[in-house]
């Protein structure tokens, strides 16, 4: 482990903050080194320990960020402290925030072309590529993909379909393509968008945006957060305890 890093259940995490992290995707773009960025949550966590496949996969990504205060937590309690979370959310945020947005593509997503709205004229038009039809990870698919990017001089992929398909197609993006930063979004645009919100500050330093949103969508949440999510804290809690032995 790097003095940039702290290792949480096998991952290597990123102790920047969200401007730190920002400034590496710019960089990539810059060089033409891109990379696959994800944000680990808990929610990944737990998938991992029911489906080690799952995280042989996701620990090929270049970049993993702490999506959740309980990995930030944890890295306190570690003695190599991640200086904040960031989401998934923060970083599309702040990328359209950008003054000079690099070229991107979207791939999945609810109506993202109305969040781009929100963000004015230089975020829309800096959405070289939106697809929103189904993705079935196909050889031909991944070809037009493939295409696509490539004749539209794509830097930054956001892919919105949730995990693990998210994670399927970032890794394969990242081979066909090495030069462009892939990431997977999940919901992001939903919440950024003009029918969504986030939680309150307060909620999110304490680690409560989960019940903010389990109010919100309680009927489509609440398997993720009530019955999934509690293995990845536990693990998370495992790691924690057997580092300090």
């Amino acid at each position: 482990m790097t003095t940039n890093t702290c290792m949480l259940c096998g991952f290597s995490v990123v102790r920047g903050d969200l401007p730190a992290i920002l400034d590496d995707v710019l960089r990539r773009i810059g060089s033409g080194s891109g990379g696959w960025l994800l944000t680990l949550n808990t929610e990944m966590l737990a998938r991992c320990t029911r489906e080690p496949s799952y995280a042989a996969l996701i620990r090929q990504a270049d970049i993993i960020t702490a999506d959740g205060m309980p990995l930030v937590w944890a890295s306190r309690r570690k003695g190599a402290p991640i200086a904040t979370r960031t989401t998934g959310v923060d970083l599309v945020d702040a990328y359209l925030r950008l003054p000079d947005v690099p070229a991107f593509a979207i791939i999945g997503g609810v109506d993202p072309a109305a969040t781009l709205a929100c963000y004015g004229e230089a975020a829309r038009q800096a959405c070289a590529y939106l697809y929103d039809g189904k993705v079935d990870l196909s050889d031909e698919q991944l070809a037009l993909f493939e295409r696509a990017l490539q004749d539209r001089s794509v830097k930054t992929v956001f892919i919105a379909l949730g995990v693990p398909k998210q994670d399927r197609l970032a890794l394969a993006l990242r081979a066909r393509l090495p030069h462009l930063v892939v990431t997977g979004i999940g919901g992001t645009f939903e919440i950024l968008g003009p029918q969504g919100s986030r939680a309150p500050q307060w909620m999110q330093r304490g680690g409560l945006e989960w019940l903010y949103r389990l109010a919100r969508e309680p009927r489509r949440l609440w398997r993720r957060y009530l019955v999934n999510y509690p293995a990845g804290v536990r693990w998370l809690m495992r790691d924690v305890r057997d580092a300090r032995r």
